[in-house]
């Protein structure tokens, strides 16, 4: 549009406050009138009237159903799909800023809620977010499509000094359990609000009127029927021997069925079995952080008929991250683009 009808589209569509500056990256929830997850995101604004969006690609369809269902008539607010125009490839890891720095030239010392264009070889226009999907850091990046081979095979060879490897999508939602970040389709939905899964922070109540507001006000004020909850099983659970939860497993509280895991994965880091599953009040009654975490309280998994011991926490475990900076020292010999 030419004048401020972008902003005050997302400003409804969206629960978190989508007016920043130019560059700036905010990630956001879409909700339905219950205060449900229609699409969670992350909005680039790219110029005062135009956004960039990424959202779960299995969403597509939906999305854009939902965005275009909600632009009032009679406005100038266009929204259109460029999915094939764009490839995304995360970056991830504590070298990963010495390796995009080797390839753009660039400064990337910058924080998660900006974005920055750079060239990298004979590629413009690649846009760069200080942001990953796993909590690790790193960065993604947006890559108009002609450009994605070529930059691939830049990163693949500089990044062979490096220590690179590929991993796919699978790794990358394994990874995220452990660092308790919810995931589209499996924690995230239309029955599920922010503040069920923990992100009331990245909903701005005092915004003017949004989508699900109302809904996400009483929640605000009454609490939640269900949380998502993260889960450490103990060492009764042997990752050689026993089977592994995937997904769907009961959860009970005090020998209560209270909900069900929803993830499921290998702690790498923890040396453990990690869940996140939604809980639920034994008696109906709103779920508040106490009850979730009484030391009281005894929590189990129920795996193929056994039943093993959990430590529940609203928090994802102390995790040390590899720091970008911590790796200084390293030299690696290759030092420029390899033609």
């Amino acid at each position: 549009s030419s004048g401020d009808e972008v902003v005050s589209y997302l400003q409804k569509m969206c629960s978190n406050d989508v007016d920043v500056p130019v560059g700036g990256v905010v990630h956001t929830g879409m909700q339905n009138e219950h205060g449900g997850y229609e699409n969670d995101c992350l909005l680039i604004r790219r110029a005062k009237n135009r956004y960039l969006m990424l959202a779960p690609t299995i969403q597509q369809t939906k999305v854009m159903d939902w965005l275009n269902r909600q632009v009032s008539h009679g406005t100038n607010v266009a929204v259109s799909d460029i999915t094939s125009m764009y490839t995304v490839l995360s970056v991830v890891g504590p070298k990963s800023r010495d390796l995009l720095t080797l390839l753009s030239n660039a400064d990337l010392n910058f924080f998660g809620h900006m974005a920055k264009e750079v060239h990298i070889g004979y590629a413009s226009d690649v846009l760069i977010l200080s942001f990953t999907h796993m909590g690790e850091p790193g960065y993604t990046l947006i890559i108009p499509a002609e450009y994605t081979l070529h930059i691939y095979n830049q990163i693949m060879k500089v990044g062979h000094d490096f220590g690179i490897r590929n991993v796919g999508m699978l790794t990358m939602r394994s990874l995220r359990v452990e660092k308790f970040i919810p995931f589209w389709a499996e924690e995230l939905d239309s029955t599920v609000t922010p503040y069920e899964v923990g992100r009331g922070y990245r909903v701005k109540l005092n915004k003017d009127y949004f989508i699900g507001k109302f809904a996400l006000l009483r929640q605000a004020s009454q609490g939640v029927k269900k949380r998502l909850v993260h889960f450490t099983l103990d060492d009764q659970f042997d990752p050689d021997i026993d089977i592994w939860p995937w997904g769907g497993e009961p959860i009970y509280r005090d020998g209560q069925y209270v909900g069900n895991v929803t993830s499921a994965t290998f702690g790498f880091t923890l040396n453990k079995m990690v869940c996140v599953g939604f809980v639920r009040h034994a008696a109906g009654d709103f779920v508040a952080p106490e009850y979730i975490t009484s030391a009281d309280a005894r929590y189990e998994i129920d795996i193929a008929g056994r039943k093993f011991i959990m430590k529940a926490s609203l928090q994802p475990p102390k995790i040390p991250i590899a720091r970008m900076d911590g790796v200084a020292s390293y030299k690696p010999r290759v030092r420029g683009i390899v033609k």
